[in-house]
């Protein structure tokens, strides 16, 4: 697909423990990931979030919706982004003294022609994510 984006990011961690409790708080995502100004929680069922995310970048495209789920068991937050600039799964997990992020997403029409720099990106950004959260 044209403007799909797929990678995978990794980093070594220590404290997977503590890694978990501030991955698994969608609210505080902001404070990670920096793309993401503001996760507000619009509603949870079957253990699935509803989630409304303000993007850092400025204008009337900066909003999206996304689906949910933290998997206690395997330390997994899967995120599915249904509706904004782009679409598709990123899926964050710790286990094994790693911490990961898989991105398998497709950029909305008016973003495709920035793919390069996008996709380069969102890469960088994920990698500073994790580095963020590996910190206590």
């Amino acid at each position: 697909m044209i403007g799909s984006i797929k990678f995978r990011v990794e980093r070594r961690v220590d404290d997977v423990e503590g890694v978990w409790r501030r991955l698994s708080r969608l609210e505080d995502m902001p404070k990670y990931w920096g793309g993401h100004r503001r996760v507000e929680v619009l509603g949870v069922s079957s253990g699935i979030y509803s989630l409304r995310i303000t993007f850092a970048f400025p204008g009337p495209l900066n909003t999206g919706y996304a689906e949910a789920a933290v998997d206690e068991a395997r330390r997994e937050v899967l995120l599915n982004y249904i509706r904004g600039p782009f679409t598709g799964v990123v899926r964050n997990s710790v286990a094994g003294g790693v911490l990961a992020s898989d991105w398998d997403i497709v950029l909305s029409p008016l973003f495709v022609p920035l793919k390069p720099w996008v996709s380069s990106h969102f890469r960088k950004g994920a990698e500073h994510a994790l580095e963020r959260l590996s910190r206590p």
